[in-house]
């Protein structure tokens, strides 16, 4: 059987702090996740991820920094993959600023928004806090990112 798995764009992001952006769901309390999308027809991925941005945070203030040259994929648990009708998917990570406010974030933008609250945390948590089947490619982006986060001047961004 040929495993399925659908395009997908996700980001880090982080603020001025360097502390990286996680968004609790709608319909679960304490199901943390870092925003993420799926990439319409024919779309380029740096216009997808910024798309998405817009749509479940309610914000143009991103900046997008760099992105991974691999991309990392995950499968879904069973139950998952009748509901979606995949396996799981197959993301390019990116690594984005945050340069506006706070006040800015919003998920009242959507008819049915994904999000309902938000957290800005340190660049080991979105692995520690997010569901079981996405810890390993959590981990792989967050490891490939963590030095370029560390070193970067925020002020040449």
């Amino acid at each position: 059987m040929v495993e399925v798995y659908r395009e997908n764009v996700a980001a880090i992001i982080i603020n001025k702090d360097k502390k990286v952006l996680m968004c609790e769901h709608v319909w679960i309390d304490d199901a943390w996740q870092l925003p993420q999308g799926g990439i319409e027809e024919n779309e380029n991925i740096e216009v997808a991820i910024l798309r998405e941005l817009n749509e479940e945070l309610g914000s143009k203030n991103f900046k997008i920094i760099s992105k991974m040259n691999e991309k990392i994929k995950y499968k879904f648990p069973y139950y998952l993959k009748e509901k979606y009708g995949f396996n799981g998917q197959e993301q390019t990570f990116f690594l984005i600023y945050f340069h506006g406010d706070d006040s800015e974030i919003r998920f009242d933008n959507q008819e049915k928004p994904e999000f309902k609250s938000f957290e800005w945390v340190s660049i080991e948590q979105p692995a520690i806090r997010v569901i079981y089947f996405k810890k390993l490619s959590y981990l792989k982006a967050i490891d490939y990112f963590k030095e370029e986060i560390k070193n970067i001047d925020l002020n040449k961004v």
